[in-house]
């Protein structure tokens, strides 16, 4: 609705002229004019018209803030990071380099895959060579800096691999606490398609109109609002199923390997940003394999600053 200093051209349907009366209108500082095939005229009185400025400012103080919000949101990039084994034992497979570290008894084969979510993604196989039974377990795996950048009160503790029993755990939770908030959804969404089912029901026994379009404009938003939160779950439930694949099918886990016998799989270990040397150590039974990297940074992101804000 536009609204002038001087007149006010109000659209009104016949049916809501009735249910207002000349002094609702005098009320709100309306002074009546004349009406015209469904048109109502109308003058705007100084109430009304400083109701109006004072909504016109608030409009404009909120589209400021708006716009400053939104031109100084930015979520910056992870960094690329590169890891290159410190070894000659080096051969090349489709652009990675694979690095050997072994004993007599046991022979790990690594190459760095990539960081991925805060995370540096290794390709590991273990071989087993001696006569004993070896346990592997991946969450025994760490890293320690060994040059690099160490912040203030920083310590230099050991870092671990992450557990894939751990996190398998963790996503069997996420998944039986999404599949039971769509069911609740679903039991929601059943029992008010009931309700907006008795209320038209309702509304035609009565044969009132206004309660039937108001059932379908709610009937309407529901559909909308159910097929939001369908879209919505199946992303979910799409992105839990692709993490377990990950870590339950191509991550290394926890395993007892016999003689000559290998197993492979990916170690994900936490990402180290200021580091420039990593020393890595593999703990398998009674042996302790080590290998560094150097790690090069291809991409950092630099801090965003908004022009507008620099003095």
């Amino acid at each position: 609705m536009v609204i002038s200093k001087q007149i006010v051209r109000l659209t009104i349907h016949l049916k809501c002229i009735k249910n207002y009366s000349m002094k609702n209108f005098y009320s709100n500082n309306f002074i009546i004019t004349g009406y015209h095939s469904g048109i109502l005229f109308a003058r705007v009185g100084k109430k009304a018209d400083e109701i109006v400025k004072s909504y016109k400012t608030i409009l404009h103080f909120l589209i400021i803030i708006s716009s400053f919000l939104l031109t100084n949101c930015f979520v910056p990039p992870n960094a690329v990071l590169k890891l290159r084994p410190k070894t000659e034992d080096i051969e090349w497979y489709k652009g990675k380099e694979i690095a050997t570290v072994t004993n007599d008894s046991v022979s790990i084969i690594i190459s760095y895959d990539r960081s991925l979510n805060d995370d540096y993604l290794f390709d590991v196989d273990i071989i087993n060579y001696s006569e004993k039974t070896l346990l592997v377990e991946p969450e025994k795996f760490y890293y320690k800096m060994i040059s690099g950048t160490i912040e203030q009160n920083e310590l230099l503790s050991p870092t671990v691999a992450k557990d894939p029993e751990k996190v398998i755990l963790d996503l069997q939770k996420a998944y039986a606490l999404h599949q039971s908030q769509v069911q609740t959804q679903t039991m929601i969404y059943s029992l008010g398609y009931f309700l907006q089912f008795a209320a038209q029901t309702k509304a035609l026994v009565t044969n009132d109109a206004e309660l039937s379009e108001e059932v379908d404009e709610r009937s309407h938003r529901m559909r909308e609002s159910e097929l939001i939160d369908d879209i919505q779950n199946q992303r979910v439930s799409e992105s839990l199923d692709n993490s377990t694949y990950m870590w339950e099918i191509l991550t290394l886990r926890k395993t007892n390997l016999r003689k000559d016998e290998s197993i492979s799989g990916k170690v994900f270990f936490p990402v180290k940003e200021r580091a420039k040397t990593l020393e890595f150590c593999f703990p398998i039974g009674e042996y302790d394999l080590k290998i560094s990297f150097d790690q090069e940074v291809y991409f950092k992101p630099k801090p965003y600053v908004d022009s507008n804000l620099v003095y």
